[in-house]
């Protein structure tokens, strides 16, 4: 309690010596022992109160903090697996037809299309490739002039 060294005590015991004497030093002795064990008890009374006082308190707080912190944990493992979701591509094949019956569902996810394509479907592409820069050279474009 009051942090007294081994040397503190017997400078302490020299000093009452010399003031109080021979006489009265046990009983001075004495008496501040038994001062020193009243002021412990009473502190440590005060400090299981105190404890007592503040447990309820403490307690309710944890309580809260691991609520608040389990709310915030699952918010974030949720929008964990969200982001996740949404980076994952979503694979679908290529298919070079045109017709409306062959066009991909609309929705608000934008396929990656990965394809590996056989020799036979390259040479197919190129032909139709072809054929649209022909398509594109024989149509005729009319620019009009702008007369105002």
């Amino acid at each position: 309690m009051f942090n007294l060294t081994g040397s503190e005590i017997m400078f302490l015991l020299i000093i009452g010596l010399v003031v109080l004497g021979p006489e009265k030093l046990p009983d001075a002795i004495r008496r501040v022992g038994r001062l020193y064990g009243e002021l412990k008890r009473m502190s440590s009374g005060v400090q299981s109160d105190l404890r007592k006082v503040m447990d309820e308190p403490v307690k309710e707080m944890m309580k809260t903090t691991n609520s608040m912190k389990s709310l915030f944990t699952d918010t974030a493992n949720d929008l964990h697996s969200v982001a996740k979701d949404t980076v994952t591509p979503n694979f679908v094949p290529y298919s070079a037809q045109t017709d409306a019956e062959s066009a991909p569902p609309k929705s608000s996810e934008i396929p990656v299309v990965l394809y590996q394509a056989s020799a036979e479907e390259i040479a197919q592409s190129e032909a139709s490739d072809a054929d649209i820069e022909i398509a594109a050279e024989t149509t005729s474009t009319h620019v009009l002039d702008d007369v105002s």
